[in-house]
């Protein structure tokens, strides 16, 4: 091997995780990133929509407000070993961050499904949402949790204040453990914007 052959492989076995071109690394090696989109995996949720109440829900009015993230979360894939420590899988990844995902499922939720009215400008009574827990619980049995501040306001008062929180079981999805925990997940914050839409609903039908 000459010197020019010799330093074009030495680059590409440092690169082969980022080239391309260079193949010393195949999608399916150990190690290797895998990215999951839950947009496309979910379709409508669905979730608590045959449990909305039966009023004139479509004749309320809703603001969507801040959806934020806790800062651990990232668009790696967390898992916890205890109520303390987080970890992250190296591989496992998120095409975005997971609060861009709760967004736009609200959105469905609450104004597709539940009929409200979206307010873009003036005052209104406005929701804001922090995602506070997207991860797996690693143990015994392994858990998918998701956990959800969501606050009521208007210009004046909080209208009700609460933590939803929803675990589901992670199943073997063929033993596939990266299928597996992002369905779990999936599920979960489905459920979780579910009681949420449902507690907006009733508070919104209540001042009317």
């Amino acid at each position: 091997m000459n010197t020019r052959s010799a330093a074009v492989s030495l680059l590409c076995a440092v690169a082969a995780s980022t080239a391309p071109g260079c193949a010393l690394l195949s999608k399916g090696d150990q190690g290797a990133a895998r990215f999951f989109s839950l947009e496309r995996a979910s379709g409508r949720s669905g979730a608590g929509q045959a449990q909305a109440p039966a009023t004139r829900a479509d004749l309320a009015a809703l603001r969507l407000g801040h959806v934020t993230g806790a800062p651990h979360l990232e668009q790696r894939l967390v898992f916890r070993d205890s109520a303390y420590e987080i970890g992250y899988y190296r591989e496992l990844r998120w095409t975005e961050p997971p609060e861009r995902y709760l967004e736009r499922l609200l959105a469905r939720v609450l104004f597709e499904e539940r009929g409200l009215r979206h307010v873009v400008g003036g005052a209104g009574q406005t929701l804001e949402v922090q995602l506070t827990a997207f991860d797996e619980i690693r143990g015994p049995q392994r858990l998918a949790r998701a956990q959800i501040i969501a606050r009521l306001h208007d210009e004046h008062l909080v209208l009700f204040e609460e933590t939803m929180t929803v675990d589901r079981v992670v199943g073997e999805s063929g033993g596939d453990r990266g299928v597996a925990t992002v369905k779990a997940l999936g599920e979960a914050m489905q459920a979780a914007v579910g009681r949420i839409a449902d507690r907006v609903v009733r508070e919104l039908e209540e001042r009317r």
